[in-house]
């Protein structure tokens, strides 16, 4: 296991996209809900955050926290019949978080391009400024090449 870089502190954010397999209106949406509903609740009690990006056929997710936790976090990810091919983009050292306050941010696109802020969003992570920005538009980049 590698180690964290000394100028970093002890949390790690991934980030990593997947093909979905939930197909239908009442699926996807049945889907979505329960994933927020269970991330939201686990990720707070495992002081996990991040957000997730859904465009009709593919997730994107930013996970940020200490490295068991997220690691844990990912295999159970992993395993999770509601998608394939999950493909791991990033996995870095991180000072502190993106998605500060955010069990689980959720933006969904219906068409692939624009994308819908899930209520409060935008005032409760922007201003914050930093690397949310960053990250949200690294995601948006992967969601709409792939």
């Amino acid at each position: 296991m590698s180690t964290a870089p000394a100028d970093f502190g002890e949390l790690v954010q991934i980030v990593y996209r997947s093909r979905s397999l939930l197909t239908g209106t009442a699926e996807i949406a049945a889907g979505i809900a329960d994933i927020l509903a269970v991330s939201r609740r686990e990720n707070a009690r495992d002081e996990i955050t991040g957000a997730l990006f859904f465009n009709g056929r593919s997730f994107a997710q930013t996970l940020e926290g200490k490295p068991l936790p997220v690691a844990n976090l990912y295999a159970q990810i992993l395993r999770d019949k509601r998608h394939a091919d999950v493909c791991l983009l990033q996995h870095d050292y991180i000072a502190e978080r993106c998605f500060s306050g955010w069990a689980m941010a959720y933006l969904e696109s219906s068409d692939g391009v624009a994308f819908t802020l899930s209520p409060g969003f935008l005032r409760d992570v922007a201003p914050s400024g930093g690397c949310a920005g960053a990250v949200i538009e690294r995601m948006r980049y992967v969601m709409l090449e792939h």
